[in-house]
């Protein structure tokens, strides 16, 4: 101890200590006096906790240092280690302490703790952004109650700023007009302010710009007298008039003025708002109700339904075109989905690496540099040398050292960039079977809600094709614990960029009508056209050799007569989707149990309707107005600013 102890001291010091022991032994006095070892200028470790030394500024420890704290029988003492890597090496010196020490130490440690977390609750619960006001003056506190002004707001604001610049090459349009640049401007506000004058004065505003209904968003100012007052209460904004009366039904979604007085034992109620609601009678015949719906064709439904692959969205087409029957040989048996955890759930929750190139088979698909494996045709694992090449690499395994590696390749595959080749995310949730569904035939998911722009989506899948099994992602239970990230398929990034090649997974050619236990009989869709030249929709183009078949099938929603043949006779084909569970075991066109349909193609509007047209023989000029591409390869936001194609 005594040689370590000399060890951490300067030079000077130690040769003064040298000159010392030689004095005394030539004079014979050995035990005279101890060595003087106290230092004038002590070395002091800011990380050793034995030290109780304050710090100005710290930028932490890396993550991958791990801190232990070991009991030594032989010293009796506890030893403070700190480790990097597999090995073991120390990154510090270690330090230690007696049972005396170490119990004030702990001690201290919880008091901090405890501390920090009182001041926590009262700064997040307590006194969340209050601020109360003081106001002078007996005739104020005579009037609302009290002397204090209390105001408490709390939500969330979301704001998004942006420029989006387009170009349309269209030769109607002058040239000028081809380039469209606007501000995307977008805001999610969700906010809740109480505010309090007094005792009597009160204020409860609520405001979510994603409320279905006008009056979700309640502003309310109500004022409360005492039981001995005329004035009993007003209400101005979100007032109620509830009525015992059926002559005048009460209502809650008036907006106005509302009083209430009271003059001894009469008491006098008064209201001048008007009803923002409305009041809808609907007749049913033979146990049904009919409602009709209109969707327009750029209403699809945006960050919901996904392919699992390119593969499957290249030959969805080509699997519906034979309905009732979907031509495909594939068959999923068994799908993990990941999504970003931001409801802090702890329960099934792993890191996750998702990549947008794994699984992929064909060159033009793959975006990140992995080499497609000869002979493949399908997804899987092994379709390219990307998953062979993550496996044997530990940093990117290991989490915590991914993006370094993933970004500093250099080789094949490589180099990555996030949010375009892969996204690392933390701590993701696993979804229940309850929240998603997907078609084990067609190779795509539907979620129960929709994404928001910064969660991302990966999923893990296994499938049959032709009595084979593949593998597409890692499953939690492949036997990778601990930390370690599971390496899936990415479907959805943080990024909304059409340019990306992943930018096709999402469907764009789900729509929902808002309805629930859709029945075949009485069931009617209607594809119109709003002719430019009269605005009155029909249901054909009104141009020389199109008018005389119908949009609908046009766009091949109609290949089958009453009897399921092959034949189209100007009607939907009505084909539900069977489900079991969450599984979807046939293709189908409607989705009767909550009212979605799902075109037959890929692109209806689009490139079927280009197809079709070039058919006829239509000239090229005709089928730049008509199809409207721009709803598939650009953003839902930007496609809608094309007046001309969104009819």
């Amino acid at each position: 101890m005594e040689q370590n102890r000399f060890a951490n001291y300067t030079f000077p010091t130690l040769a003064r200590l040298v000159l010392v022991f030689c004095c005394v032994y030539f004079t014979g006095d050995l035990f005279a006096q101890d060595p003087d070892t106290t230092l004038h200028f002590p070395i002091t470790n800011p990380y050793d906790p034995t030290q109780n030394t304050p710090q100005s500024f710290d930028l932490g420890d890396p993550s991958s240092v791990k801190q232990t704290i070991v009991f030594d029988p032989i010293t009796g003492t506890y030893v403070f280690r700190e480790t990097i890597g597999n090995n073991g090496m120390n990154f510090r010196n270690p330090s230690m302490m007696t049972l005396e020490e170490y119990l004030e130490y702990e001690r201290q440690k919880s008091m901090k703790e405890n501390w920090k977390e009182k001041i926590d609750e009262q700064t997040e619960e307590d006194r969340a952004l209050e601020f109360p006001i003081k106001i002078p003056g007996k005739t104020f506190e005579s009037f609302f109650g009290s002397d204090q002004i209390t105001i408490r707001p709390q939500g969330s604001v979301e704001l998004s700023f942006g420029v989006n610049s387009s170009r349309y090459d269209n030769p109607i349009l002058p040239v000028k007009q081809r380039r469209v640049t606007r501000f995307d401007f977008q805001q999610q506000i969700q906010l809740n302010l109480q505010g309090q004058i007094g005792t009597k004065l009160k204020l409860n505003t609520s405001y979510n710009t994603q409320a279905a209904f006008d009056f979700d968003n309640i502003t309310k100012l109500g004022y409360s007298g005492d039981e001995d007052q005329i004035m009993q209460r007003i209400e101005l904004g979100q007032v109620s008039m509830p009525s015992q009366s059926s002559l005048i039904p009460g209502s809650q979604t008036l907006f106005g003025a509302y009083t209430k007085l009271r003059f001894g034992r009469l008491t006098v109620e008064g209201i001048l708002a008007s009803s923002k609601g409305k009041r809808q009678e609907i007749n049913i015949t033979g146990k049904a109700q009919v409602q009709p719906f209109e969707l327009t064709a750029d209403n699809y439904e945006a960050n919901r339904h996904y392919f699992l692959n390119l593969y499957f969205h290249e030959h969805y087409n080509e699997a519906m075109s034979q309905l009732p029957i979907a031509a495909s040989e594939v068959n999923i048996t068994r799908m993990e989905v990941w999504l970003t955890n931001r409801i802090n759930n702890t329960e099934n929750t792993r890191n996750i690496l998702a990549f947008s190139d794994l699984g992929e088979v064909k060159p033009e698909n793959i975006e990140g540099g992995p080499i497609p494996n000869a002979g493949q045709e399908i997804p899987d694992n092994e379709s390219n040398n990307l998953y062979d090449w993550l496996v044997g690499q530990p940093n990117v395994r290991n989490f915590n050292g991914a993006v370094p590696t993933l970004s500093g390749t250099v080789a094949s595959p490589g180099p990555f960039q996030q949010a375009i080749h892969y996204e690392k995310v933390e701590n993701a949730r696993k979804l229940a079977e309850s929240e998603y569904s997907y078609n084990a035939l067609l190779g795509f998911i539907s979620l129960n809600q929709p994404l928001n722009n910064d969660e991302v989506l990966a999923v893990a899948y296994e499938y049959t094709y032709r009595g084979q099994t593949y593998q597409v992602g890692e499953f939690s239970t492949d036997g990778i614990t601990g930390s370690d990230a599971l390496y899936v398929k990415l479907l959805k990034p943080t990024l909304t960029n059409p340019t990306i090649t992943i930018w096709d997974l999402m469907m764009k050619n789900v729509y929902s009508i808002g309805a629930y236990q859709v029945d075949k009989e009485g069931f009617r869709l209607d594809v119109l056209y709003n002719n430019p030249e009269t605005s009155v929709p029909v249901p054909f183009f009104p141009y020389d050799g199109l008018d005389d078949e119908q949009i609908v099938t046009l766009v091949e929603m109609d290949r089958l007569n009453v009897n399921n043949q092959q034949f189209s006779d100007g009607v939907f084909d009505f084909v539900p989707i069977v489900y079991n569970g969450p599984r979807a075991e046939t293709a189908g066109t409607i989705n009767t149990r909550n009212g979605r349909i799902y075109f037959s193609t890929v692109e209806p509007f689009g490139a079927t309707l280009a197809t079709h047209m070039q058919e006829e023989g239509i000239p090229d000029m005709i089928i730049d107005q008509i199809a409207y591409t721009e709803l598939y390869d650009s953003t839902k936001t930007a496609a809608q600013q094309i007046p001309g194609k969104n009819r």
